[in-house]
């Protein structure tokens, strides 16, 4: 099976149908996946200009690194439910669609990045409450941090803005074909 051909058969199911279809259900889940982005994006914001000493600098790290851990846990546990609902309601449609593939391999980099600086930044916060200047990995891991979640925004923004060539899209000539367009 073709990756085209599981975007179309993904999108079919009753549960993506429903989603698409419905004229409530999609632009509740588009709403509280951009809310879980925020959310999110405003906690890594935070703790990010705090490990680079450009807010909160009374703050110990180790106080913003961990009182935003499980808030950015569960708005980012929101933000990829309602993306994966808005994924598969539209598979077909964003299988053409660069600017979701830009975002998705976005993602891919922002979980590497938590992976690579997890141990040697994220768990050692309490060690660098005792320093006056902060090593540079922990910048290095700021900056990058801000620079990839700013991509991801800016990819994920861009997806509603690219038109897909409608003659590509399986499931416009099945509706037609249908008598449903």
């Amino acid at each position: 099976m073709s990756l085209l051909s599981f975007a179309q058969w993904i999108q079919s199911t009753d549960l993506f149908t429903a989603v698409r279809m419905s004229w409530y259900a999609y632009p509740v889940i588009l709403t509280l996946h951009l809310c879980g982005i925020a959310l999110l994006g405003g906690m890594v914001l935070m703790s990010d200009l705090r490990l680079l000493g450009m807010a909160m600098r009374e703050r110990p790290v180790s106080d913003v690194i961990g009182q935003l851990r499980v808030p950015k846990r569960i708005f980012l546990t929101l933000a990829v439910l309602c993306g994966i609902l808005l994924a598969g309601a539209k598979a077909e449609e964003y299988y053409y669609n660069p600017f979701f593939w830009t975002k998705m391999s976005i993602l891919a980099l922002i979980a590497i990045h938590a992976l690579v600086f997890r141990g040697s930044v994220f768990k050692k916060a309490a060690e660098f409450d005792r320093m006056k200047k902060l090593p540079g990995r922990v910048r290095f891991a700021a900056a990058s941090s801000l620079f990839l979640w700013g991509c991801m925004v800016c990819a994920g923004r861009a997806i509603g803005y690219y038109d897909v060539p409608i003659d590509k899209l399986h499931a416009f000539f099945l509706r037609h074909a249908w008598g449903m367009g």
